[in-house]
């Protein structure tokens, strides 16, 4: 296995116990983990640098229908540099969309919901609306009691009614997704050639599998490999 494979692997091992933010939760009927790589950019010293960080879900169904209630760990350094990152205001809207988005592609209520989301990230904040078509794709899979890739992450932001729509510096995340051993990325469709990128000899270089999505529905199926 790729080393950072096995690290992330077992990092993500022991997120699955820490993932719980503070406070009382009446008992849930069903509780359910799982890990999302997500894709995104850092200022390095004035230069934009792809980055590769994990999302740790957890998704519990609440006794009754007071949701949907979605709960952010920051800033744990129990291990370290894989902290929990600080997320900011617009992070967590379009992290709440993805929850909604999620609950209305498989017909829940979204009410019954209870999701608590830890970013581990080497950055000290995150920002933008970019992972929560991933986050979406993974609350979905977590629901159906489907398995994602270790090799695969996403890049978009999810509507309301699922479609996926445009974000910025895919380059960039595309060498980041290289960097850190993945080997296919999914973009909003319409962003392989762009006025400000053509990133389809930039993939060709780094053998990465790129393809274009544009609904949610479209997403899970092209990452799971299964019907929706």
């Amino acid at each position: 296995m790729h080393p950072y494979r096995l690290l992330t692997s077992l990092l993500l091992t022991v997120l699955s116990l820490l993932v719980v933010c503070r406070g009382t939760v009446e008992a849930a009927e069903q509780r359910v983990f799982i890990s999302i790589p997500a894709l995104g950019v850092v200022d390095q010293g004035g230069k934009l640098v792809g980055t590769t960080h994990y999302l740790a879900v957890q998704i519990d169904r609440l006794p009754d229908l007071s949701g949907p209630r979605v709960q952010f760990n920051e800033g744990s350094r129990a291990l370290g540099p894989f902290k929990g990152s600080a997320l900011s205001p617009d992070w967590k809207d379009a992290a709440r969309r993805a929850v909604d988005a999620a609950a209305r592609a498989l017909g829940e209520d979204p009410r019954s919901l209870l999701v608590t989301i830890k970013d581990v990230s080497n950055a000290y904040m995150t920002d933008g609306p970019s992972t929560s078509a991933a986050l979406a794709v993974g609350i979905v899979a977590a629901l159906r009691g489907d398995a994602l890739p270790a090799n695969v992450a996403m890049t978009g932001k999810v509507e309301p009614d699922g479609r996926i729509s445009d974000v910025g510096n895919i380059p960039e995340k595309l060498q980041g997704a290289a960097r850190s051993g993945l080997s296919v990325v999914l973009i909003p469709k319409g962003q392989l050639r762009t006025k400000d990128w053509d990133v389809r000899p930039l993939a060709e270089s780094l053998r990465l599998t790129v393809w274009e999505v544009g609904t949610l529905r479209e997403a899970y199926e092209k990452i799971t490999g299964r019907s929706f």
